[in-house]
C-alpha cells in the first residue's frame, strides 16, 4: 500500500506478508490422561521505502541521498519516513507439548514451549538525516537546533538467530469441595542471541570503553526466570452463589528483543555509527551537505547488561449471582513492573548541582565517556505501579436480552517507559524523559492511563419467533446489538523544541516552567487550542523546567456501534442452514474524538516568547466518522 505523510511529495510504501501453519494432535491416553501436541510456522516480512524524488546538492542532506526530515518548531514536519528503507523478516517455528492428568482431588498439567527466532533487520536509521529548527525565525535564517545522519559506509542490516524454552507443572487441588488452590511453576529463558554473520558488537562498559567488543550485543539476563503462580477459589456458602477468586504471579517479558536488535543496527561501531551536531545558544548557518567534525561517535544500541523486564500481578475479585440471571462482580487488579525497558541516553553530560539540588549546565559539560557523544541508549532501567478497581455487572440470555456493563477506575504510574522511540512518538513525547541521571524528574502518569473506562454491550432477540407463515418469514429473526465505550484520554506531557536546559543528550525533551500558581491542567476544549499555553513559560537557560510529565490530558473518547440483523432460516441447506442479514453502523452518533493536540508549546530559544500558533492544536481524529456497512451471509 501507499500513503502520504501530510505532504504529497512523500510517498510511504508498505508491502507485507503474513504466512501460518499449524498442526496439532491430541490424544487420549485413558479417562483421566491426555496429551496435546502442536507444531506451528510463522513468517512475517515487513518492507518499506519512502521516497519523494527530490535530490540533489541544493536539497540534500546527505551527498546521494533524497531531502530528510525537516522539523520546525509551530509547523507541521516535512519528512520521509526518517527510518526508511527497512526490511524485517521473521521466522518462528514453534513446539509445544501439554500433558493433563487427572488424580484424586489433583488435576496436573505439565508443558512445554519452544520457540526457534530467525530474525532479519535492515534499518536505515537517518540515511537521508534530519534537521532540527526551534520555529520559523530560525528557519529562515537556516540555524537549527541539531542535525544529524546515518554515517556513510554504515552496514544496517544484520540476522539474529535464538531460541526461547518454557516449562511449567501446575497442580489444580481441591482442598474442600468449596475450595480449589492453583499452585504452578514455569521457568522459561531463552539462549543466547547471536548475529549469523559476526556483525555483533557492544559498548560492554559505557562509562569507560573506548571501542565496541565484538559479540552479542547484549548478555542473556533470562537464565534465573523462575516464575511461581498462585491462586485460589473458593465458594463462600456452598451454595454456588457467591465466590472469591485471588492469584499472583511473577511474569517475564521474554523473546521480544526485536527492538534491541534494532537499535544497534544503525549505531554500534565498527560496524555503523550515526554522526549528530548539536548547538547551544545561537547557532551557526548550516550549509548542505551537512558536516561533521565528530563523524561516527554518535550511538544506538541495547544496555550490555541489560536487566530482565518482570511484573508482579495481582488480583482479588468477589463474584455474586443475583436475581433474573444477573451476576455482579467487584475485583481489585494491580501489577509491579520492574527492570521496565526505556530510551534514554547513555552517555549524558555531567551537569554542577546547586545548592538547592538542582542540575545547571553551561553546555559545555564533559559527558560520562568522553570517547564518544550521545548514545540512544535501551536500557532496563524503569519501574510501574498500577492499581484498578473494577465492577462487571453481567446478564445471562434470558427474555431475548443479555448484556454486559464493565467500568473501570485506575491508575498507571510509571518512570517513562517504551521499548523503542516510536513509542514516545506515537504518543506525542509521553515517554521521553527529561533527565537520564535522576528517573526520580521523569516519575509521572504513565502514557496508557486512563482513570475511568467504561464498556457496555447487549444483545436484544426482538419477539416474533412464534409467528407463523408470511409473518414468522417477515419478523421472526430479527435481533439488535451495541457496544458503548467511554473513556478518558491518555495524558500526554508539554515540551520545548529546543534544548533550553542546555544537556546536550539524546531521547531526552526538555519541558517549560509552570508558571507559579497556575494549573498546567487547564482544558479550553478547542480543537484550535486544547489545552492553555499561557501558562507555560521558557525556563532559565540551563535548568531544566518545572513543568512535570505527563501533566495534561488528551481529549477522551465516546463512541457508539449498533448492528441490526436477521437470520432466516434456510432448511434446503441442512439443519444449520440459514441467510444472515447485518446492518451494521459504526460511530452512529458520528461523534468527533480527537487525536492528541500539539504538545509543543514554546521553541525555548529566547528568555520571553509567545506560545507557538500550534501549540494545542488537534489536528485528527481517533475514530472514524459516521461508517454504514451491509452484509448477507450464507450458512450451510
Amino acid at each position: 500500500q501507499t500513503k502520504s505523510r501530510g505532504y504529497p511529495q512523500f510517498k510511504d510504501t508498505y508491502a507485507s506478508r503474513l504466512q501460518f501453519g499449524t498442526v496439532s494432535e491430541s490424544h487420549i491416553f485413558s479417562p483421566t490422561l491426555l496429551n496435546t501436541f502442536r507444531f506451528s510456522y510463522s513468517r512475517s516480512p515487513l518492507l518499506a521505502d519512502s521516497s519523494s524524488g527530490i535530490i540533489g546538492p541544493q536539497f540534500s542532506y546527505v551527498p546521494g541521498q533524497e531531502i530528510g526530515w525537516t522539523a520546525i518548531g509551530g509547523v507541521t514536519p516535512f519528512q520521509p519516513d526518517v527510518n526508511s528503507p527497512y526490511n524485517f523478516k521473521q521466522n518462528i517455528f514453534t513446539w509445544s507439548d501439554d500433558l493433563y492428568r487427572a488424580q484424586g482431588r489433583h488435576s496436573w498439567k505439565f508443558g512445554t514451549l519452544i520457540n526457534r527466532y530467525q530474525q532479519y533487520v535492515l534499518y536505515s536509521n537517518f540515511i537521508r538525516g534530519r534537521i532540527n529548527f526551534a520555529n520559523i525565525s530560525e528557519f529562515l535564517l537556516g540555524q537549527p537546533t541539531f542535525y544529524q545522519a546515518l554515517t556513510p559506509g554504515s552496514i544496517v542490516d544484520r540476522t539474529y538467530h535464538y531460541t526461547t524454552l518454557g516449562f511449567y507443572v501446575q497442580d489444580d487441588v481441591r482442598v474442600k469441595s468449596n475450595l480449589t488452590f492453583n499452585l504452578g511453576l514455569r521457568y522459561e529463558f531463552m539462549t543466547q542471541p547471536q548475529e549469523v554473520r559476526g556483525r555483533g558488537s557492544a559498548l560492554r562498559d559505557i562509562q569507560h570503553d573506548a571501542a565496541f567488543t565484538l559479540g552479542p550485543p547484549f548478555e542473556n539476563p533470562s537464565m534465573r526466570n523462575i516464575s511461581p503462580r498462585f491462586g485460589f477459589a473458593w465458594d463462600l456458602r456452598g451454595d454456588g452463589k457467591t465466590a472469591l477468586r485471588g492469584g499472583f504471579g511473577l511474569l517475564y517479558d521474554l523473546g521480544n528483543m526485536g527492538s534491541s536488535f534494532l537499535m544497534g543496527v544503525s549505531g554500534s561501531p565498527p560496524f555503523s555509527s550515526q554522526s549528530l551536531v548539536q548547538y547551544v545558544g545561537t547557532p551557526p548557518t548550516v550549509t548542505l551537505p551537512f558536516s561533521f567534525p565528530t563523524a561516527g561517535k554518535d550511538l544506538r544500541g541495547p544496555d550490555y547488561h541489560l536487566q530482565q523486564p518482570h511484573m508482579l500481578s495481582y488480583n482479588l475479585t468477589v463474584e455474586r449471582e443475583l436475581p433474573f440471571a444477573i451476576a455482579f462482580r467487584l475485583a481489585y487488579g494491580g501489577s509491579r513492573g520492574i527492570n521496565l525497558v526505556k530510551q534514554t541516553e547513555g552517555n549524558p553530560t555531567v551537569p554542577q548541582v546547586l545548592p538547592d539540588g538542582r542540575p545547571f549546565w553551561t553546555g559545555n559539560e564533559s559527558r560520562t565517556n568522553p570517547n564518544w557523544e550521545t548514545f540512544s541508549y535501551q536500557t532496563g532501567g524503569s519501574n510501574s505501579w498500577y492499581n484498578s478497581l473494577q465492577f462487571v455487572l453481567t446478564k445471562r440470555l434470558s427474555k431475548g436480552l443479555q448484556f454486559e456493563s464493565a467500568y473501570t477506575w485506575s491508575k498507571l504510574i510509571d518512570e517513562a517507559q517504551g521499548q523503542t522511540p516510536g513509542d514516545a512518538q506515537s504518543t506525542q513525547a509521553g515517554s521521553q524523559i527529561s533527565d537520564p541521571s535522576r528517573r526520580a524528574v521523569d516519575r509521572g502518569l504513565g502514557i496508557s492511563d486512563v482513570p475511568h473506562n467504561w464498556r457496555f454491550n447487549a444483545i436484544y432477540r426482538l419477539p416474533g419467533a412464534s409467528l407463523e407463515g408470511v409473518a414468522g418469514k417477515v419478523f421472526s429473526g430479527w435481533w439488535a446489538s451495541g457496544i458503548l465505550s467511554v473513556q478518558n484520554g491518555p495524558p500526554f506531557s508539554p515540551t520545548l523544541t529546543s534544548n533550553r536546559s542546555r544537556s546536550n543528550t539524546k531521547n531526552t525533551t526538555d519541558r517549560p516552567d509552570l508558571l507559579p500558581g497556575r494549573k498546567a491542567n487547564t482544558i479550553l476544549g478547542d480543537p484550535n487550542r486544547w489545552y492553555d499555553p499561557s501558562v507555560f513559560s521558557v525556563p532559565p537557560a540551563g535548568f531544566l523546567g518545572t513543568a512535570g510529565r505527563n501533566i495534561l490530558r488528551r481529549p477522551g473518547l465516546a463512541n457508539l456501534d449498533l448492528t441490526l440483523a436477521k437470520d432466516t432460516r434456510l432448511p434446503f441447506l441442512g439443519e444449520n442452514g440459514k441467510l444472515v442479514f447485518r446492518a451494521e453502523i459504526f460511530n452512529i452518533l458520528n461523534r468527533a474524538n480527537f487525536g492528541v493536540p500539539n504538545v509543543t508549546v514554546l521553541a525555548g530559544v529566547r528568555d520571553v516568547e509567545a506560545p507557538l500558533a500550534n501549540a494545542g492544536r488537534i489536528s485528527n481524529t481517533d475514530t472514524t466518522s459516521r461508517q454504514i456497512q451491509l452484509a448477507l451471509k450464507i450458512l450451510f
